[in-house]
């Protein structure tokens, strides 16, 4: 049993969450270790975690290639708002980290990366029976010193609950 593994338990009775991750990659707070469309596969085939951040966001990465990733997630009850739908804090998190996972597909590794701009609209309310969420991101610019993502956020029933735009700033060695 890999005890580095992340886990994640919610108990819904007594409303309590429990859930550990592995140290990041030492990088310097950069971005670089988890650079390149290798590290992506890696992160898929559950060889490398995602980042803390995005673990406890509940994202799960499905599919990458070059300038897409795709990710999902499942949002439990804690993640609610008062009126029962998945809070907006939460899906511009998981937008924000498709942003840079996105990014991550089209730089080699060793370039760093942190969100520059970052525009969420909020289109429908996303409800916790209409999912998992698909969250697609994909490069629409990658330059020397920044990256600028398109990105999507469907409901199970294939409607776009949000769509968002990002920069993201480049570190090149």
């Amino acid at each position: 049993m890999n005890t580095d593994a992340p886990s994640d338990t919610v108990d819904p009775d007594t409303r309590t969450r429990t859930y550990t991750w592995p140290e990041p990659p030492a990088d310097g707070g950069h971005n670089t270790a988890s650079a390149g469309l290798p590290a992506l596969q890696a992160m898929i085939a559950g060889e490398r975690p995602l980042s803390p951040a995005a673990y406890t966001l509940g994202l799960r990465a499905t599919s990458a290639e070059e300038g897409l990733i795709v990710m999902t997630a499942t949002p439990a009850e804690w993640a609610l708002n008062n009126g029962g739908t998945v809070h907006g804090g939460i899906v511009s998190g998981w937008v924000d980290s498709a942003l840079g996972y996105a990014t991550a597909s089209v730089v080699e590794e060793g370039v760093g990366f942190n969100t520059l701009d970052l525009t969420v609209r909020y289109i429908r309310a996303l409800r916790p029976d209409r999912t998992p969420a698909t969250i697609r991101a994909e490069v629409e610019h990658a330059g020397r010193t920044t990256s600028v993502v398109q990105v999507k956020v469907i409901d199970s029933e294939g409607r776009t609950c949000a769509s968002a735009s990002g920069v993201m700033v480049l570190f090149r060695p």
